[in-house]
């Protein structure tokens, strides 16, 4: 008796031990049912290291709901919950936890989308899906993977350097990678004072991207940050996504140049007072530098009064008032920076050719105009020239505003001096009554005054001794 107790014991313990097992295992995580479409096919995937090239078909649509809805891709990094991640969607998320991708298009009846911005040697979870244009019809097709491969950047040798004052115009062969990885990473230059400088470094200068010539086979870009006198060094990089939300970088090799100098820079007009003025505005090259791009695009370098900030474009319509720096919106007001800024943090030829250079003031622009005139001779083409021994400066055309049946009047050569006067900053300007055969002799130089805020305007810098 007392055996067989001891066996239904035995018995009841294994049985329970088994249902114990069964319902541990009962309690693992189930992925979620999707309901996949057949109306919506994927058909193959390429990876590069930065994209992926996703192609599929949206068959049993009609052409009508087929223009009208949204094609896209879902994409995620690989992950257990990717599928609840795309069911997501299908059940109306339209911002699930995950990339969408929706600049792909139909080609020859099938869809083609491609993925950019990935990073390398990652695996990803994919597929893709159809939205009617109401919202209300979700379609989705079965799950997929691919993993990108590995990114090495091949750059070829360095093409040419020119250094100018201000920056340096470089040139290199083509960056070799796959052209689609071109489009989804960042080619920039860098330019530093020291050797082996990295992106984002403090050492590193101002960057300014480039652009790829498929005719010449080159890529020329211009790196801003450079100073008379000096020597710097600089090298191309390419920029790309990694998996913490930050980026990585590639670097080619590197080169030294030394800029041009402070004496070329300067030309003594023989004024009284013995100042010289630059060769050029901040930012130019030189004296006939992209005289023939100003046709066409009338405006380089400009600069609002008392800011640091280098952009492009014409100066009647540039960032208006609000997006400059020392403009109060609430009070309406300009902030007050000083009564002369030449020689301090906000005086643009001082930060940015270093040395003794810096704006010039009211008075020594006065000066200029009291001993020198403006002559021109066609578009693009004005002089200013000192009446005693005929030095000179060139001053480039601004804008240009057009009469309807009367000659039209050009502005020439505006650039910030350092005064802030009135209540307002103080500008100097270069006028020319144009006429019809596109032919003067004299213009008329003067002051006038603007409002920093909405305008901006060239910066012409002098070489003061004394600094």
């Amino acid at each position: 008796m007392l055996m067989n107790i001891k066996l239904l014991t035995r018995l009841f313990f294994v049985s329970n031990l088994a249902f114990l097992l069964v319902a541990c295992g009962d309690d693992k995580p189930v992925e979620p049912e999707i309901e996949t479409s057949d109306e919506v096919q994927l058909l193959s995937v390429k990876a590069t290291a930065l994209t992926a090239t996703v192609v599929g078909t949206f068959d049993g649509l009609s052409k009508v709901d087929l223009a009208l809805g949204e094609k896209l891709v879902l994409y995620c990094v690989k992950s257990a919950d990717a599928t609840s991640i795309f069911k997501s969607w299908l059940d109306g998320n339209d911002n699930p936890d995950c990339e969408i991708l929706t600049s792909g298009s139909m080609r020859g009846g099938e869809y083609v989308g491609i993925i950019k911005n990935l990073v390398p040697e990652t695996e990803y979870n994919f597929c893709i899906c159809f939205k009617s244009q109401d919202g209300k019809s979700r379609k989705i097709s079965s799950l997929s993977s691919f993993t990108t491969g590995s990114f090495n950047p091949v750059f070829k040798p360095l093409a040419g350097v020119i250094p100018s004052f201000t920056f340096v115009q470089v040139s290199y062969k083509e960056v070799k990678m796959d052209e689609l990885d071109a489009s989804s990473c960042t080619i920039g230059l860098l330019v530093s004072a020291k050797s082996g400088a990295e992106a984002g470094s403090e050492s590193t200068l101002t960057p300014f991207y480039g652009h790829y010539d498929e005719y010449s086979d080159t890529y020329s870009t211009r790196g801003y940050g450079v100073k008379p006198d000096g020597s710097f060094y600089c090298r191309l990089y390419v920029e790309y996504k990694n998996l913490d939300g930050g980026y990585s970088y590639r670097y080619g090799p590197e080169t030294s140049f030394s800029a041009r100098t402070s004496d070329e820079l300067a030309v003594d007009l023989n004024l009284p007072s013995g100042l010289k003025w630059a060769l050029c505005d901040v930012g130019e090259s030189g004296t006939d530098a992209l005289a023939d791009d100003r046709e066409y695009w009338p405006g380089w370098q400009y600069f609002h009064w008392g800011s640091l900030r280098m952009f492009q474009g014409l100066r009647n319509v540039a960032p208006n008032k609000n997006a400059y720096e020392y403009w109060d919106q609430e009070s309406n007001t300009y902030t007050f920076l000083a009564d002369d800024i030449k020689g301090t943090e906000y005086d643009a030829a001082h930060k940015l050719l270093g040395g003794k250079w810096r704006m010039p003031t009211k008075e020594e622009v006065q000066e200029l105009i009291d001993s020198t005139y403006c002559v021109t001779w066609g578009v693009g083409h004005e002089f200013n020239s000192n009446r005693r021994v005929g030095s000179g400066l060139r001053l480039y055309r601004d804008s240009t505003f057009i009469g309807p049946q009367v000659p039209f009047v050009f502005y020439i050569g505006g650039f910030w001096t350092s005064t802030f006067e009135n209540g307002y900053p103080v500008a100097y300007d270069v006028i020319a009554d144009k006429t019809n055969d596109g032919y003067v002799s004299f213009g008329h130089m003067e002051l006038v005054t603007d409002k920093g805020g909405e305008y901006a305007r060239h910066i012409r810098a002098v070489w003061d001794p004394n600094m």
